[in-house]
């Protein structure tokens, strides 16, 4: 099959698809050449020029890959999502679409699990949803990575710089000052609650002992009220005794 003439649609179609996000698993990091089907990567592979590049490759060479993979992951997992929360596998993604990182399969690490697990192991991240302290011991690494799903895992980023533990100190300073204006705060409200309930009880105490004194009642002094039908006192005649 011929190749396609330039500035034709078939080569256009072509140079789209050549730009586009391809198989990380048809990708030689050695090479630096992204193939786009398996046909094409076994043919890259057999090639001289890779067969002459893979020969001189040496464990110092896989040791960088794995260093510059892991600090890129790092910086893009701090600068786009902080100490928050997210899918291992979406973050993944997000990293992957800058085509000029670091791929995975130029590292020490076969799998994402495995990456995942190491940078939990190591305090460089958390890792929600599993415990990557330490291996499980009834089963092998294969079969435990399996039981991962990594759309379920959650990692976040620590952040141990000179400045973040700065405030992080000061956040827990502010935190414990506010603490105790709320326990001083909390400790006067019940001393007020106290003494009011005191004061209270002295009150009706002292109702109980005090003796009921009644005043003196004075006489009582009853008016009736004139009556219209009461006759006029009658003039005082003097009888003449000489009658």
């Amino acid at each position: 099959m011929g190749r396609a003439e330039y500035g034709t649609a078939k080569y256009a179609s072509k140079q789209m698809k050549a730009r586009g996000l391809q198989k990380l698993k048809f990708y030689c990091q050695v090479c630096q050449k992204q193939c786009r089907d398996d046909n094409g990567f076994k043919s890259h592979i057999k090639s001289p020029s890779h067969v002459r590049k893979i020969s001189q490759v040496s464990q110092t060479d896989i040791d960088e890959y794995t260093r510059e993979f892991e600090n890129d992951f790092l910086r893009l997992l701090k600068l786009a999502h902080g100490e928050k929360k997210i899918e291992a596998n979406k973050f993944y993604n997000e990293y992957i679409q800058d085509k000029d990182h670091v791929h995975m399969n130029a590292t020490r690490f076969t799998s994402l699990t495995k990456f995942i697990k190491y940078l939990g192991q190591t305090g460089k991240i958390r890792v929600h949803g599993v415990d990557v302290s330490k291996g499980n011991n009834d089963k092998s690494d294969e079969d435990a990575d399996d039981d991962i799903d990594m759309g379920q895992l959650m990692i976040s980023y620590i952040d141990n710089s000179q400045g973040n533990l700065l405030r992080r100190e000061k956040l827990q300073e502010l935190a414990k000052d506010e603490k105790s204006d709320q326990e001083i705060k909390m400790m006067l409200l019940q001393r007020q609650m106290q003494s009011a309930a005191e004061n209270v009880e002295e009150d009706k105490e002292e109702e109980i002992a005090a003796p009921v004194v009644r005043e003196p009642v004075g006489k009582v002094s009853l008016q009736l009220g004139k009556s219209s039908s009461r006759s006029k006192k009658r003039p005082n005649i003097r009888k003449n005794v000489f009658q």
